[in-house]
């Protein structure tokens, strides 16, 4: 099938709700890839890009957006023995990646979720004009509080944090939601249009509604009467508004201010 659906990723931070999200957008209609783990992230990317040493190396721009490319051979037409000379760790997903996209002739378009696919935000958006990005973000005080800070310890040097400097993990964390989120502000002014944040609070409570308007935003072919079913499987998690019973003590005045002045209800 072929359709004006852009590229899609879904990344954030780990535990922001990037699952549900992305499991609604698959029942849309498109091609999340053939090797997911149980969050339903995509394992090719998790294999590319999450790779903080790789990082640090500072690659120039080129060679990132070189192995984006590659990424896009593999979701759209399999891995091929072309594919291994370059990235030989791939071969583990041949089978299951199979012929990519062209063997879901049906589908709107491809996807990929990857919470820590935001890293690479700007440099998805400058490699494919027609790639859009639905960053979710959940509750800062719940993602202080949550036990996945597997970013904290990958990517908190991207964002000049160092960790061990605050009182508490849990400060960090917040620390790190917030100077995610400052980038992110950057790059919504930057790319207008192209970025779609969603709360995935709202997301949960509303998810019918949240879903329409995600539909509405990136102008998909998608018939009004698939969204209802699509959004079957969303849940509350019992984690929303966990921080409500936590101290807060650890946390600055700046850190709940920047979260109050962001629209949080702190």
């Amino acid at each position: 099938m072929t359709t004006n659906a852009p590229i899609l990723f879904i990344g954030g931070l780990g535990g922001s709700g990037t699952r549900a999200v992305a499991g609604a957008v698959a029942e849309l209609g498109y091609y999340p890839g053939g090797c997911l783990n149980e969050s339903n992230d995509n394992l090719i990317f998790t294999e590319l890009f999450k790779r903080p040493d790789w990082l640090r190396a500072d690659p120039p721009a080129g060679r990132i957006r070189s192995r984006l490319q590659l990424y896009e051979s593999v979701m759209t037409g399999g891995v091929r023995l072309r594919h291994l000379l370059r990235a030989p760790a791939l071969h583990r997903f041949r089978r299951d990646q199979g012929g990519g996209l062209a063997d879901a002739p049906d589908s709107i378009g491809w996807m990929t979720k990857e919470p820590n696919c935001h890293i690479f935000l700007e440099a998805i958006l400058e490699t494919w004009a027609q790639a859009a990005f639905v960053y979710v973000s959940r509750h800062p005080l719940d993602m202080a509080f949550s036990d996945n800070k597997g970013q904290l310890g990958n990517w908190s040097w991207l964002f000049d944090l160092d960790p061990t400097e605050w009182p508490t993990r849990e400060a960090a964390q917040l620390e790190y939601w917030i100077r995610t989120q400052k980038r992110l502000d950057t790059l919504i002014a930057h790319y207008p249009g192209r970025i779609l944040p969603l709360r995935f609070d709202d997301f949960a409570e509303r998810p019918v509604e949240q879903l329409t308007a995600l539909v509405d935003a990136l102008g998909l072919p998608v018939p009004v009467e698939r969204i209802v079913p699509a959004c079957a499987d969303v849940i509350r998690p019992e984690g929303i508004g966990r921080w409500r019973s936590r101290d807060l003590s650890a946390f600055s005045p700046e850190q709940i201010g920047f979260c109050r002045d962001a629209g949080w209800d702190v």
